[in-house]
């Protein structure tokens, strides 16, 4: 029977509300990286904070990762913008890529990541 990923508790449940982000520091493949997770429609999703179009967190020009509508996810430097749902965008110009995924749980009221790719999680 195969072994359950390493997890990573993040935060509380009750801390990441609908249309907000937190960020996590994390070992991922070997390399730091940075990791998103948004809740969206009740439901949290983690990526890679980088862009599609170009090697960018999408936060990097504002703090805000939500489109003025809250219904997609968007690049503060150049717009494009992706569903929370999958990371796909949906802008002409990068239209059918993805933000990178990384695994994810929530259960008996806490968030964390729970991906074979993490080593380690940065506080």
């Amino acid at each position: 029977m195969p072994q359950a990923a390493p997890r990573f508790p993040v935060c509380q449940s009750a801390a990441l509300t609908d249309g907000r982000h937190i960020k996590v520091s994390m070992t991922f493949e070997g390399r730091p990286e940075e990791c998103l997770i948004v809740r969206f429609e009740g439901r949290p999703y983690a990526y890679i904070n980088r862009c599609v179009h170009m090697p960018r967190a999408l936060d990097c020009e504002q703090d805000s990762v939500f489109d003025e509508t809250g219904r997609f996810l968007r690049c503060s430097m150049h717009g494009i913008v992706y569903t929370p749902q999958s990371g796909t965008s949906v802008s002409a110009m990068c239209e059918g890529q993805q933000l990178r995924p990384v695994e994810i749980y929530e259960e008996d009221g806490e968030i964390g990541l729970a991906d074979y790719r993490i080593s380690a999680v940065l506080r």
